[in-house]
């Protein structure tokens, strides 16, 4: 074998081995040549090539390596693995000196393994090595070979994957949990309602007040989950968010510590998008919000805004956007900042650092579902003790796609109606008939789909009005509508739903129903829409 003290140990060269049948210059020179091809194939491979003794120092380190990790030849050789390339511990916290302590010591265990390294400068990089044992003559181990592919990119892409599926994941359990609160807060807040129509007490309607005020704060949180899981309600029309981030820097100005210094920045030139203003509001507020929270004792809040083309199919953080133009927003501060394992995972709902009763770590998550909503990206960027930044893309709006907002109805006096109401909660279709025949309507309720038809195609000359849940088991709402149409093509009916008007709504509003109402809702909420539908034409009762 060639046993060079600085280079790794490979076998034997074929020259060597028909060594016999040469002289000593050609075995010399046969032996130079092959030496320098080895030398150059070492030297110039796109692999890490590095080998240490059993006490962990490294031996010798490949061009490619000192490249990648930082260092030159005379700073690496002789040191430790553990405290160059190879940190105490992971980010996720593996403690890395026992990896290295266990390869060293049992090698044949360790052919193949994954693990963090650190360069010079303090950047965390993945490489995936093979361990090779080095004999000397008598058998002896002399070190380990050590061949490392870096993999940091491959690494990126895959955690990325994973957390877009575990954000899918929490997005549909967010969206399930906030449909069914709904209907429960639904429920409570129409008995209070009941409960203030029925009561002369002054202090139960107080106290009926009371509940109805806390139903619609939790009505609030059920929003933002359902903004999270991009199942909210939204409005997209033309906005101008120059404006809507004027408002914001206004609001806050009123609001946070008047030491933190509000800047505004806004240099795109095209500033228009097609989106809901409400929401894109509110998620500006929730992210300047949560950056005065990282300035305790001050500092600066920054608002720019540019704008960017995106010339093929990007992705950013875990969205995909499309190709086209872009208006970026960004949002800095130069508050505390965060580490790498609390930035990952700031747009998740509940996660928060906040102490317990100041946030329930449902604002980024809801500004997650926002920008998702809109086609858009949203990235974060921070640094502990160097502040925050995040950069919102935006699609920038095309003149050709601005919708013209409807004109409100005329105000009318609610008539009396036929109701049917069919829902598979039966909080709800008490409350329902409780409130509406108070208000002088005639209501008949139904739990499942069945009971529905069966009544319907009875009586479909004597209903009026059909308040229609969107998710049931067996039929749904959709399928429902759609079988009643088939007895009755004139029927009428207003979806109901604990979720908000997405796309499978918009179908069946297309095909036919009168609209759509969110739950909780109050009757006063319902009765302005029914009075909405009736001057409208699209509704017309028969008493």
């Amino acid at each position: 074998m060639i046993k060079e003290d600085n280079l790794p140990v490979f076998p034997s060269s074929p020259v060597i081995a028909s060594a016999q049948t040469m002289d000593s210059n050609q075995i010399y020179e046969a032996l130079r040549k092959s030496e320098e091809r080895y030398r150059e194939l070492v030297a110039h491979a796109n692999s890490i090539i590095m080998r240490f003794d059993r006490n962990g120092r490294i031996t010798f380190f490949n061009e490619y390596a000192q490249q990648l990790f930082g260092y030159s030849e005379d700073e690496i050789i002789g040191q430790h693995l553990i405290g160059t390339i190879v940190p105490a511990s992971e980010t996720s916290g593996r403690d890395l000196r026992k990896l290295i302590e266990h390869i060293c010591n049992h090698p044949q265990e360790h052919r193949y393994n994954i693990n963090e390294n650190i360069t010079k400068c303090g950047k965390r990089v993945w490489i995936a090595w093979t361990n090779k044992i080095l004999t000397h003559e008598k058998g002896r181990t002399g070190g380990i070979l050590s061949i490392g592919t870096d993999i940091t990119r491959q690494r990126l892409l895959e955690e990325e994957l994973r957390q877009a599926q575990k954000m899918q994941a929490i997005g549909e359990l967010a969206g399930g949990i906030a449909h069914d609160f709904n209907n429960m807060i639904h429920g409570i807040s129409g008995y209070a309602e009941v409960i203030q129509k029925v009561s002369q007490d002054p202090l139960i309607s107080e106290y009926s007040q009371h509940i109805l005020t806390t139903a619609r704060h939790a009505a609030e949180l059920t929003k933002q989950l359902l903004t999270f899981a991009r199942k909210g309600s939204y409005q997209l029309k033309e906005c101008n968010t120059h404006e809507i981030i004027r408002d914001v820097c206004a609001m806050l100005g009123r609001t946070i510590d008047r030491r933190i210094r509000i800047e505004q920045q806004l240099v795109a030139s095209s500033a228009h998008i097609i989106g809901d203003p409400a929401q894109l509001k509110s998620a500006l507020l929730n992210i300047g919000i949560n950056a005065k929270d990282a300035m305790p004792n001050g500092g600066t809040l920054r608002f720019a805004s540019a704008n960017t083309s995106v010339k093929k199919v990007s992705t950013i953080a875990d969205f995909e956007i499309q190709p086209g133009q872009y208006l970026v927003i960004e949002v800095s501060d130069s508050g505390t900042g965060m580490p790498p394992e609390v930035c990952r995972r700031i747009f998740e709902p509940f996660f928060t650092t906040k102490e317990s009763g100041r946030g329930a770590g449902l604002g980024l998550a809801a500004v997650h579902g926002t920008i998702h909503l809109h086609k858009g990206a949203i990235q974060c960027h921070s640094h502990e003790g160097e502040g925050s930044c995040f950069k919102l893309f935006l699609p920038i709006a095309e003149a050709s796609t601005c919708r013209q907002s409807k004109p409100s109805a005329a105000s009318l006096k609610a008539r009396k109606l036929r109701i049917m109401v069919v829902d598979d909660e039966a909080i709800v279709r008490s409350y329902s008939k409780a409130i509406f025949e108070m208000h002088g309507h005639r209501v008949e309720t139904f739990a499942t789909a069945e009971q529905a038809i069966t009544y319907y195609r009875r009586n479909c000359d004597n209903v009026d009005l059909i308040l229609l849940d969107m998710i049931m088991p067996g039929m749904d709402g959709q399928e429902l509508f759609a079988f009643l149409r088939r007895i009755n093509p004139n029927v009428r009916a207003i979806l109901s739903t604990g979720y908000s008007v997405d796309s499978k709504v918009q179908e069946v509003i297309a095909d036919g129903v009168i609209d759509c109402i969110q739950k909780p809702f109050t009757y006063e909420k319902l009765s302005k829409k029914i009075e909405e539908m009736i001057a409208s034409g699209q509704l017309a009762p028969s008493n």
